[in-house]
């Protein structure tokens, strides 16, 4: 049996962990790598992009591009191509073009190096941000052929003071448990959860957000750094002109006026998704978009309205994070003489939550939101939240007119949804911040992996228990 002291470090034996590919804060690897190796144990951080050069760190870092040659992984291009990779299904799935065979070759010399690379260094824990970039997916698929243990990180969904670190995934992808008796089974803090759901319960977590023009510079180098052929292009879905735009939206409209609308009486409310996010792409069999999304929740409501004589309406509400890439004016002036469907842009999502009978999504976050409120929620596609007497999930976009109908004459689980969200905040998520510099935040990380990799070692099931 293996033993742990009080710093979370493994008696007699260190375990060697390999970097890659970090979020939009490129020092968030960095912190946690530095944290575990004052524990003992050994990091290393692969580089991929001209701009997180800019960052020092104190642990063992290479540049990749600098080290890969011709030589390919031994892996076919039919066993590439059914990898979900976001850069493969975009350009199928939105820019509609093939995948160059030059681009594969280039994902095999990458895995050539990671390959060696991790067989030199001994690498036993591969770290992974999100999961669906083609550097994480050829490293996980190296990964799994030589048995190795994976973890993945994301946002949290309590933002921004949670942070999610998972063993098999994010999203549907997840370790969050699917019965609902176990949630029944959670013992509740009611103080805690109505004082710090959407609060930290560490004061260094009160931090400002994220720089916007350090993560622009950061992505300008970057694409600065594929157009002089010093790394090729990590992304395809956005080019300089679209980058540009997005930055400008993204300053403008939080100084963009709330739209005036007065709310329906009773209505349903539509979050659109980020229209090319994962969850879209991978996670949802039968919405390929927001436009079939309304055209579905609209069929449902006109049915609803006619069989039980109401007068239900629709709020759609655009995603920010679309509004320079996706023009809706189309949708609007198809549903302009519709007077149930009501479109905003920028309106408090709390208000829209709060007033709601439902909250009709596909697998988004504020579907989380809502339920942390005890609203109707009604899914259409894969989420992890897809649990009995938590959300009521249509299977098929046929299923959504008796699946909604079904939601709104049923009594909300209060009690198991409240479990529900209890477990997600105070067992499954990490309070910390991505953003947040201070080292505690590193700490609770490093902490919450080894206490992960000891469970896992001692053949325990995986489920979360670190967060504050």
């Amino acid at each position: 049996m293996l033993y742990f002291d009080i710093n979370g470090k493994r008696e007699g034996q260190m375990t060697n962990y390999l970097f890659l590919r970090g979020n939009r804060n490129k020092t968030f690897f960095m912190n946690i790598a530095a944290s575990l190796e004052e524990r003992g144990h050994s990091c290393h951080l692969l580089k991929f992009e001209l701009g997180e050069l800019l960052f020092k760190n104190g642990v063992p870092s290479t540049f990749v591009p600098f080290h890969v040659n011709k030589e390919e992984y031994p892996i076919s291009d039919d066993e590439l191509m059914k990898l979900s990779i976001y850069n493969i299904t975009y350009r199928e799935r939105i820019l509609h073009t093939k995948v160059p065979t030059k681009e594969l070759k280039m994902y095999k010399r990458y895995m050539h190096y990671i390959d060696k690379f991790i067989d030199k260094h001994d690498v036993q824990v591969v770290c992974l941000f999100n999961g669906y970039h083609w550097i994480d997916q050829v490293t996980k698929v190296i990964a799994h052929k030589r048995g190795l243990d994976v973890i993945y990180f994301e946002d949290g969904l309590f933002r921004p003071y949670t942070i999610t670190c998972d063993p098999k995934g994010i999203n549907e992808m997840s370790s969050i448990p699917r019965s609902a008796s176990f949630y029944d089974a959670i013992e509740l803090d009611e103080k805690r959860l109505k004082k710090h759901l959407f609060t930290p319960e560490s004061d260094h977590l009160h931090e400002k957000n994220e720089s916007l023009l350090v993560v622009a510079f950061v992505k300008l180098l970057s694409m600065i750094g594929s157009s002089l052929h010093i790394h090729p292009n990590y992304y395809v879905h956005i080019t300089f002109w679209q980058g540009l735009k997005y930055f400008f939206k993204k300053r403008t409209f939080s100084r963009q006026i709330e739209d005036e609308v007065e709310l329906p009486e009773e209505y349903v409310f539509l979050p659109f998704q980020v229209s090319r996010d994962t969850q879209i792409l991978y996670h949802s069999p039968h919405i390929k978009d927001m436009r079939d999304l309304l055209d579905h929740t609209f069929n449902a409501v006109k049915a609803i309205n006619v069989a039980e004589g109401k007068n239900l309406h629709i709020v759609v509400k655009e995603h920010p994070e679309d509004m320079s890439r996706v023009n809706y004016d189309d949708l609007k002036e198809r549903y302009k003489n519709e007077e149930e469907v009501l479109f905003v842009e920028k309106f408090d999502i709390h208000t829209l939550i709060e007033k709601t009978e439902a909250v009709v999504t596909i697998n988004s976050t504020v579907g989380i939101e809502a339920l942390a409120k005890t609203k109707r929620v009604v899914t259409l596609g894969d989420a992890f939240y897809n649990i009995e007497g938590v959300v009521h999930h249509a299977r098929t976009p046929g299923e959504l007119p008796e699946t909604l109908n079904k939601s709104l004459h049923t009594k909300v689980n209060r009690g198991r949804i409240r479990k529900f969200i209890y477990y997600l905040r105070f067992h499954y998520q990490i309070e910390g911040s991505l953003q947040s510099k201070h080292k505690r935040t590193a700490d609770k990380i490093a902490a919450h992996m080894l206490a992960m990799e000891n469970r896992e070692e001692h053949g325990y099931e995986i489920h979360s228990s670190y967060s504050s």
